[in-house]
């Protein structure tokens, strides 16, 4: 009995040994990652920008990196949006005018135009509210309510998709090519949301920093698409990375769908639904591509009793064969669009007021 008393004493003195050094260890690592984590954070606070851990332009904090990645691509404007990160939503609550669409705005919008030929002569706050790889408003709409946005006037740019993804759809999805899934800011809790949007910043940082080690072993994925800025104060996106978006040269832009290419009652109902929904007097605009239908824009704005803004050209250059506008495609186009805005009764009603 005595023997096994002492052993069991012994054991439990060596258990008791052990335990205290592992309990030093763990104290000396959590205090190591704890010191680690505090310079890794108070390293990305020192970046400023529109967010915490934001990957900003050093003359410019206010532009952000919104779409990125060598392997996987993301996108941060959803969650920044509709869990209202950062300064996007601020200042979009400030706008005058705020125009809705997909890709085919992010592209189609230059900034300078809109500040020189609207914003200035007229005094007016415009935002660019488009989410690139969004086809349907829904996404814009939920965030619109959600955020209590209140522009004096809404232009939608009413693009059917070519018979697919049309704005007034009530889907949720977001498509990178043939990456096609749910949204999942919609899901997300705001938390959630923002360990989503550091996490991206933080693989896009390692993939910056390896990217020329990297390439060694292995080459860039092809067809990838390339990373572009964003800046919160206006929305607009900054598109110079994507091939040829500066080119001379580039071809225009062809709209060869059959002109008899009709809306649907569905496709009406929703439209006046959404319409409804926005609180404001909105115009309906389209962005030239190879698939526009302007005649569904006319039978829904006729529909629904709204105005159109379309400028009377289409054929406006195109960096990637009629999809999306290049950059003086882009720079034409927002002088069009002003012009034509400016000529309908709901922007001049807002200017009286």
């Amino acid at each position: 009995m005595d023997r096994r008393v002492r052993t069991e004493t012994h054991s439990d003195a060596a258990t008791a040994g052990l335990g205290a050094a592992g309990r030093r260890y763990l104290v000396s690592l959590l205090g190591l990652t704890a010191v680690m984590l505090g310079g890794l954070g108070a390293w990305l606070v020192a970046q400023g920008g529109d967010h915490f851990s934001a990957i900003s332009r050093p003359d410019d904090r206010a532009w952000y990196r919104n779409f990125g990645g060598d392997r996987v691509s993301e996108i941060q404007d959803q969650d920044l949006f509709f869990h209202r990160i950062g300064d996007s939503v601020d200042h979009a609550r400030q706008a005058d005018i705020v125009i809705l669409g997909s890709s085919l705005v992010s592209f189609a919008i230059d900034e300078n135009v809109i500040r020189e030929r609207l914003e200035q002569p007229h005094g007016l706050k415009f935002y660019n509210m488009a989410f690139l790889g969004v086809a349907s408003g829904e996404f814009a709409r939920q965030v619109i309510h959600k955020h209590h946005l209140h522009p004096r006037l809404w232009i939608v740019n009413a693009d059917d998709g070519g018979g697919g993804g049309n704005f007034f759809h009530r889907n949720l999805s977001r498509s990178f090519g043939a990456d096609a899934r749910p949204i999942p800011s919609t899901k997300l809790s705001r938390l959630g949301a923002r360990y989503e949007v550091i996490r991206r910043n933080l693989r896009w940082r390692f993939e910056d920093a390896t990217r020329n080690v990297r390439r060694v072993f292995a080459a860039p994925r092809a067809g990838a698409i390339p990373s572009f800025d964003r800046d919160d104060r206006t929305g607009a996106a900054d598109m110079r990375g994507f091939p040829r978006f500066l080119a001379d040269g580039n071809p225009s832009v062809k709209m060869t769908r059959d002109p008899d290419c009709h809306t649907t009652p569905d496709i009406v109902a929703n439209a006046r639904d959404f319409v409804q929904s926005l609180g404001a007097p909105v115009v309906l605009t389209l962005v030239p591509n190879y698939h526009g239908c302007l005649t569904q824009v006319r039978e829904i704005a006729q529909a629904v009793g709204v105005e159109t803004a379309l400028p009377a050209r289409t054929d406006y250059s195109s960096w990637d064969g009629g999809g999306h506008l290049d950059g003086r495609g882009a720079a034409d186009f927002s002088r069009d669009l002003v012009a034509a805005v400016e000529k309908t009764r709901a922007f001049q009603r807002m200017r009286g007021e």
